[in-house]
């Protein structure tokens, strides 16, 4: 097969899946924002449609991560502080996915720690399976006899418009301003 023939069948995939609707299409989360109810501490219960009057930065996570949620919350923290005035038309939420381990009240006490206008809930596993199912990710609690086990999960920050739609995906390790700049998009 010849050099050219291998490069015509290579630029034909990639225009096939980047023409196909479904390969880069972003997850539809709306109905689950409205069906799936979490809990937040004081033993208040909320479903996270309850914010479709503002454009949320959502991700998955848990209290006792040694890396990637700390760095991450700390940088939705400075993506708010970036905004000034315009972070009050944002709601930041930090979803759980060690429902053995967080409880909402301890949730509130972490998430404030790294800014008071983020919200951290949780639920029961079936709905954490739910939500994570929806918006195409996974997580794993890893050997959870041990006290201090680990939890594998999607380290992505996720910008929803007020339609409860995904608009972008932020990968983890992306500065803070890669945040900022995807909201802004939308408030503007």
């Amino acid at each position: 097969m010849s050099h050219k023939y291998k490069l015509y069948k290579l630029i034909t995939v990639f225009f096939i899946m980047a023409l196909s609707t479904n390969s880069y299409s972003m997850p539809d989360v709306s109905k689950a924002l409205s069906e799936i109810e979490f809990h937040q501490s004081g033993n208040k219960k909320i479903k996270l449609n309850s914010f479709a009057d503002k454009t949320m930065i959502l991700f998955f996570g848990y209290t006792n991560c040694p890396d990637i949620c700390p760095t991450t919350l700390l940088d939705i923290s400075k993506s708010l502080k970036a905004l000034q005035t315009d972070a009050n038309k944002i709601q930041a939420v930090f979803i759980s996915v060690d429902y053995q381990r967080d409880t909402p009240d301890f949730l509130e006490k972490y998430v404030n720690y790294f800014d008071k206008r983020i919200i951290g809930v949780t639920s029961s596993k079936k709905n954490i399976d739910r939500i994570n199912k929806a918006f195409n990710t996974k997580y794993a609690l890893l050997d959870t006899k041990s006290e201090n086990y680990l939890v594998e999960h999607s380290s992505n920050v996720y910008i929803i418009d007020k339609d409860m739609i995904v608009q972008r995906i932020i990968a983890n390790g992306l500065p803070s301003e890669e945040i900022t700049k995807a909201i802004k998009k939308l408030i503007d």
